[in-house]
This record gives C-alpha cells, structure tokens and sequence, in this order.
C-alpha cells in the first residue's frame, strides 16, 4: 500500500499572519496582533497535528455477482470495507475501480463515512458488460483527520473477486418436432425402436423377438408387436442477423443486437452438438473467416469434420463485425443508408436443407428481418425468433420499441415463434418459455 499525504490546508494562513503582525507592531494596533492569532491557531494546528495511517486499518472485500454474466446482464458489485483499526477513522471516502469498458446501470461505486473501529462500509452498484474479460482497479481511498488538515490517499487491492467474464449460458434450446431418421434425443409421435411406450400392432415376420408382447400372447394365443416411441434428431440451421443495421446499441457499453445474436448462436451451437443433432449455420453479412468468402457466412456437419471450430469463427466474426461495420447508438436502424439491410435470400435458402428447422437470431430493427422470415416460412421450414431487446426507455428508444412489436408480429403471424429475449431476462428464461409453446405444437 503506497501513501500520498498532503498537509496543504492551512498554509496558506501563515502569511496572513505575518502580515497581521507586521501591520500590528508597524502601527501599533492591538487589534490587527490578536486579529492574527486566530489564522495563528489554525496554523499551529496543521503542524502539531498527527499523521494518520491507514497501513493495516481497513480490509476491503469485493463481490461480484454472478461472476460470468450473459452479454448485457446486470452484475451487482458489493464492496465492503472494514476497520480493524483501534480508532476511528474521522473521514473516509472511496471509490471502485470500474473497468472504463463497463457502465455502471445502478448505484455509485463511490462512497463516503465516518468509520469506527470494527464498523463495515458496504457499498453496492451494478454495472452492464459486454463480451469479454475485465480486471477491476484498486480500489481508491482518502481519508482525513479530525480537523480536515491532513489528507491520505492510498490505493488497496481487496480480496475477493478482481474480474469477471462475459460469456454465454443456457440451459434449454427452444426445438420443434421437425426431424429426421436419425436417432437423436427428441421424442416424436411415430412408432418403433425406442424407450417409451408408443402402441402395439399386428405382429408381421422379421418383428425382432424382443419386442414381441408375449404376455398378450399367453393371454390370447395371437402375436402382437409392441412399438415405441421413436427417438429422432434434429436438423437445425442457426442463422445470425449480422447486417449492417444490427450492429446497434442503446448505449456504447452494451452489446449490439447482432453481438447478441452471436452469443446466443455460440451457445446453441454447443449444446445442440452435444445432443447430437445435425447442424448448419449461417451468418448474414458477414463474410466466410476461413474461406473467405462473400456473405453469408456458412459451415454445416454434413460438410466439415472441423465444424465445432469453423462455427465458433463464424460466430465471433458476426459478434464484432467488419471494419466497415460501424456501431450505432440509434436503435431504429430504418434510419441507415446504403445496402446494409439487402440480403441475398435466393443464396440463403439454397443452404437450408428440405427439413431442416431454423433458429434465426435477430434483434428485428428493420423490415428485412420480416421478409427473411416470410422467405424461410415460404419455403416450408419451421421458424423459431430470438429477438434481443436493445431500445432505450426514451421517445427514441420507445418508438424504436413498436416498430420492432410490430415486426415480431408480423413474424409470428407467419406462423413463427417468438422467444423475445428482454433486457433484464436471462437467455435460458427466454428460451424455456419458447420451449414450453413449441413442445405444445
């Protein structure tokens, strides 16, 4: 711990009380020689008085929660300071060292109070993250003695939690019944090989004997074969809206809305492999990582052996965007010029499979949104949106609101399902809840 003490109140005084004395002898006044006793106090004080330190005094403890936030999650920091001194601290003032990439949302990381030995300072704020890691600062204290004449500053790394990353997690990926015949672990409602029973029927030559219902047959004498319920995979395509027009944020500490997107495909990505399914995805505006080819970005199972990979670039390429890409702070993308909203959708539907179900990912900032949707509803896929949130409270941020209301209405007229992912929901709420209506279907 590295001290800084200043001893700069009062100093000033000193010549105020030379020149009250000077002007008392040279006149003779016995006014003006007490007049300058009183600056005279004030002087002696600052230089009689005891140095205060805060080597050893004061344990600090920082807490984050939770430690690995979604993109644009609220984290709550709790800081506590301690006294373990055997005195009082007259003056104490802090402040947390925030990371500058992160904006606090709720609270004040600074604080001030009169501390006595064994009594706790708890300061609490939230802040909003973005995608990353960041390392918090020491944490900056000053404090002074009794009269306000000596001043310490001093930096203290506290214990706990000093960083937090941002990444993605769920729990549930909303699926519908869409599959194909390959074992996978969504249940669907056509007879066979499986767990569950489905029915029985007529036994027919070749039924294997295990699954012949030999208690009808001791009952009836006549054969019957029982079926299950089959267990079938999915074919899914991820599609990422990474246009121009959804590189949008309400505010330069939050994510944009294809960053979001982006997040939420990373973590499909993940979970569906690991069930087992056949996956495709696909990243509008972006251009091919690893090929380098023009948008859309695209990597499928059926293709590669190095897919897990080749996904996780698609899907960083589209959080961060292109140079050209830059971030805006409006979020009613209708406002932008130029062909950041033009996809190619003949292009785009050639990389669907017949059967393949779509998860599409967009924050639905512009009308093309919904004719992407109305194309791939056309072309006879079943459509699940995920749509983030990102507007503003403002008249801005509200008109921005139902402009987007309006699109995702549009959407689900179509026959979509809407999982609207709002500001202060988690992801795997989000999709639970769209879950539950496609398992109803």
């Amino acid at each position: 711990m590295i001290q800084q003490v200043h001893r700069h109140r009062y100093r000033s005084l000193l010549a105020v009380t030379a020149a009250l004395t000077a002007c008392g002898i040279g006149t003779g006044s016995r006014t003006l020689l007490i007049a300058a006793i009183v600056p005279l106090l004030f002087v002696l004080q600052d230089a009689l008085a005891t140095e205060p330190s805060l080597t050893n005094r004061l344990s600090v403890e920082r807490e984050l929660s939770p430690e690995a936030p979604l993109p644009g999650q609220p984290v709550s920091v709790t800081l506590t300071i301690m006294n373990t001194g055997d005195s009082t601290i007259p003056d104490l003032r802090i402040a947390d060292g925030v990371p500058t990439e992160l904006g606090t949302i709720g609270g004040d990381p600074r604080a001030s109070a009169i501390l006595r030995a064994g009594q706790k300072l708890t300061v609490n704020y939230s802040v909003n993250t973005n995608r990353g890691t960041y390392e918090f600062d020491p944490v900056q204290v000053r404090a002074r003695n009794r009269s306000g004449t000596i001043m310490i500053e001093s930096k203290i790394a506290p214990s706990g939690q000093s960083s937090l990353e941002s990444r993605v997690g769920v729990d549930d990926i909303p699926l519908s019944k869409q599959t194909m015949n390959v074992t996978g672990p969504v249940t669907t409602e056509t007879g066979g090989s499986g767990i569950e029973f489905y029915a029985t029927r007529e036994y027919q030559a070749g039924d294997p004997i295990g699954r012949i219902n030999w208690n009808q047959y001791a009952k009836t004498g006549q054969l019957s074969t029982i079926e299950y319920h089959e267990q079938r995979a999915i074919r899914i395509a991820i599609i990422i809206d990474s246009r121009a027009s959804a590189h949008v944020s309400s505010q330069p500490s939050l994510p944009t809305g294809a960053t979001l997107c982006a997040y939420a495909a990373t973590l499909s990505v993940s979970v569906l492999l690991d069930e087992g399914h056949t996956l495709t995805i696909i990243a509008l505006g972006t251009p091919d990582p690893v090929r380098s080819d023009p948008p859309p970005a695209y990597a499928s199972t059926d293709e590669e052996t190095a897919f897990g990979t080749h996904a996780a670039m698609i899907c960083n390429a589209a959080a961060t965007g292109s140079d050209e890409m830059m971030t805006r702070t409006d979020t009613d993308a209708s406002a932008l010029a130029g062909d950041g909203g033009i996809v190619d959708q003949h292009r785009l539907l050639s990389r669907l499979n017949s059967n393949e179900q779509v998860l599409f990912c967009t924050p639905a900032l512009d009308d093309t949104a919904v004719s992407i949707a109305q194309s791939i509803r056309a072309d006879g896929h079943e459509l699940t949106v995920l749509s983030p949130q990102i507007s503003n409270s403002d008249i801005g941020g509200r008109i921005a609101h139902l402009n987007r209301a309006d699109r995702l209405f549009r959407i689900r007229r179509l026959g979509g399902t809407i999982v609207d992912w709002k500001r202060n929901e988690t992801l795997p709420i989000a999709l639970s809840r769209a879950l539950r209506d496609i398992n109803s279907q």
